[in-house]
């Protein structure tokens, strides 16, 4: 299975114990990881401007960095899995750049999903979609974090989206079983 492996540009030794025991434990398992480490400062901020809907469909007008060359990567593997420090419950700041400017691997308009109310999708699949939260914080950014990446999941509608968060590459270890088996086709 070819895997996408975004992470933030982390330069605390958990963080990058963490991205390379993922890295690790999936090319055991046989699969191709693909990693990237994200830097906010390199890829540009979303400007909202809507010109990947409405001007250049499923394209970022901005085209001096590398957010299209990722999100075209994106939606053609198999997997992509999301390493972020937890930040007062949410993504670290590169991650939540990546996403922001993944909107254009969505569409534009409004549809009734599973009772509420979210963008279409742009392409027939999407890749299965695994988010590693990791950090020492409290149970409820934990929890907030979880509840992001799903609702997060819910707008890109992959096959099968887990999110999991740990506070040390131990844990890691521990919900490697829960990833891989997220993972196996047809689960």
């Amino acid at each position: 299975m070819n895997i996408l492996l975004l992470c933030e540009w982390e330069s605390s030794e958990v963080g990058i114990q963490i991205r390379n025991a993922v890295q690790d434990i999936l090319e055991q398992e046989g699969h191709h990881v693909q990693m990237i480490i994200l830097n906010s400062k390199e890829l540009k901020p979303c400007v909202a401007c809507l010109g990947c809907w409405l001007k250049t469909p499923g394209q970022c007008l901005i085209t001096d960095d590398e957010a299209n060359n990722i999100a075209f990567q994106q939606i053609n593997a198999n997997a992509i899995m999301l390493i972020s420090k937890i930040t007062y419950g949410g993504f670290s700041a590169d991650i939540k750049a990546f996403l922001d400017r993944s909107l254009q691997n969505i569409m534009p308009y409004l549809v009734n999903y599973k009772g509420e109310i979210h963008h279409p999708m742009r392409y027939k699949r999407f890749p299965i979609w695994i988010v590693v939260g990791y950090g020492n914080v409290s149970n409820a950014e934990k929890r907030t974090f979880t509840i992001l990446a799903e609702r997060n999941a819910l707008n890109m509608r992959p096959a099968k989206h887990l999110a999991v968060t740990v506070d040390s590459n131990d844990e890691l270890v521990k919900e490697a079983g829960n990833i891989l088996k997220a993972l196996e086709v047809g689960v």
